[in-house]
């Protein structure tokens, strides 16, 4: 009788020390998400969450606008109804573009990094920033733009008007006209100082001589001076004269313009994104290259699906109210000390000296 109520106190006692380590394992994976959280907290503040709402009631405007205009996109493409995605091919398109980089770009939480990013430079109401845009991201111009206009700075605004696939594209919508349209509902202030066909040498190389015409006319239209040269040196040299005279505290270069990037593929190297001036890398013979030259720090948008990575930004994604999360390094580290911690306390092996008489085969 002794042996049997043995045997099921032992089943009993394995039965706990089963479910106490299945405990123990849950509170570590508890514990672990909690750090991956704290890790990656993307809280906004009243006046971020205020300009993302503001971004966002400007592209449900555009969508309807669009829709009436019979410039949208199918829901398909836009799914998010943000108004800002042109047509995969038109006359106005240069190059084939990304799809999903298009529509990562439209997030309103871009304005957000924006905002960041110039309070992270401590720009004060009347500094001066330069905006260098392709036609190819007209979400995230919206986006710089928006920040750049909560915070009252001074702005110069150059726009390359040819655009690749699903941006600012559509004949009948270039960026002229979207823009024009934006400001007459109140959504952003700021004019375009001057504009550029884009293209091939950023004088409308590659675009159809129909296409240069609907662009030409839309720069005529707002009255907007249209900068041309002969070749792509001289163009980069007109655009960089105006970076000289105006004096900025920060560049921003949106999409590959051929003269903001140049021709040296040295750019292409250059990690997007916040590049302070003092990294003093080699970025080429373009605008962007002449600024960090004249020690203006940059920011530098391209390659969307490596800086929505490197910011915690979704990345072709239903837009949400979140701000970009980054790491805390310090919690990532804590996270992962603890986690060896419970592994070494619950190992199943142990190290012992082999005696003498043994040996490994």
């Amino acid at each position: 009788m002794q042996r049997f109520f043995s045997f099921f106190s032992g089943f009993t006692n394995q039965n706990h020390f089963v479910l106490f380590n299945k405990l123990k394992f849950l509170s570590l994976a508890l514990v672990m998400v909690l750090f991956w959280s704290m890790a990656t907290h993307s809280s906004m503040n009243p006046d971020e969450l205020k300009l993302w709402e503001s971004v966002r009631d400007a592209q449900q405007h555009m969508a309807d606008w669009r829709l009436k205009t019979g410039t949208n996109s199918p829901p398909d493409e836009d799914p998010w109804n943000t108004g800002l995605i042109g047509v995969e091919w038109s006359s106005t398109a240069t190059t084939q573009g990304d799809l999903a980089a298009k529509r990562s770009s439209t997030h309103p939480s871009w304005a957000v990094q924006f905002y960041r990013w110039f309070n992270q430079l401590n720009l004060n109401p009347g500094d001066r920033i330069a905006i260098f845009s392709s036609g190819s991201f007209p979400g995230m111009l919206l986006n710089a733009l928006a920040a750049a206009e909560s915070l009252n700075l001074d702005i110069m605004l150059v726009v390359s008007l040819g655009s690749s696939s699903w941006g600012a594209n559509h004949p009948d919508a270039p960026w002229p006209v979207l823009a024009d349209e934006l400001r007459k509902r109140g959504f952003i202030r700021k004019k375009a100082d001057f504009y550029t066909l884009g293209g091939g040498n950023e004088t409308g190389g590659g675009l159809s001589a129909e296409g240069k015409a609907i662009l030409i006319k839309a720069a005529t239209d707002a009255n907007v001076t249209l900068l041309d040269a002969q070749d792509l040196d001289k163009m980069i040299i007109r655009k960089s004269e105006l970076i000289r005279s105006y004096k900025p505290s920060v560049f921003i270069n949106i999409g590959g313009s051929h003269a903001n990037l140049g021709s040296d593929e040295e750019v292409l190297k250059l990690s997007p994104g916040l590049v302070p001036s003092s990294e003093g890398q080699n970025v080429g013979n373009g605008v962007l290259g002449f600024a960090m030259n004249q020690n203006i720090p940059v920011i530098h948008i391209l390659n969307l699906k490596l800086l929505s990575h490197k910011h915690g930004l979704p990345y072709d994604a239903r837009p949400r109210k979140t701000g970009s999360s980054g790491s805390d390094l310090i919690w990532c580290v804590i996270g992962v000390l603890g986690f060896l911690v419970v592994l070494w306390r619950n190992k199943r092996w142990q190290l012992q000296p082999l005696e003498d008489n043994e040996n490994i085969l």
